[in-house]
């Protein structure tokens, strides 16, 4: 899949990568609310967590959509970050961004990712973020 495919774009394996998404709500006719009363505040989240993960290769995720469910690639995280350890930071309202530093993902193979982000407020975690990205 070509980087310009992926909505998070390509990142180089040799430089620093630095995670910055402002995440909006949704309108009462359910369209992003681009006002800044749509931006999500995070004060009630006990945690926020992003997870990069190797992509599923095309022929399982075809596989998997004409089964029944869906199953999702169950390889462990490469690289995540989070609000709990300190390593993802959240600016209320709206704004998420993790740093990860130069040389971090050189251990990391080439290829498509997908990147998630998930919320935690009380007993819930949902996720509201999974976009691919691609390390070259």
């Amino acid at each position: 899949m070509p980087s310009f495919m992926n909505t998070l774009g390509a990142v180089s394996r040799r430089g620093q990568w630095r995670f910055r998404h402002v995440f909006r709500s949704a309108d009462p006719a359910g369209r992003l609310d681009i006002t800044d009363a749509g931006l999500i505040d995070f004060l009630a989240a006990s945690d926020v967590v992003l997870t990069v993960t190797p992509r599923a290769p095309m022929w399982r995720e075809l596989w998997c959509w004409s089964s029944i469910g869906c199953c999702a690639s169950d390889a462990p995280p490469v690289l995540s970050a989070s609000l709990s350890t300190g390593t993802l930071v959240v600016s209320n309202p709206g704004l998420v961004e993790a740093l990860f530093p130069a040389g971090s993902l050189l251990a990391i193979p080439p290829g498509l990712y997908d990147v998630r982000v998930s919320v935690t407020i009380g007993l819930e975690t949902a996720e509201i973020f999974d976009e691919p990205i691609e390390f070259a």
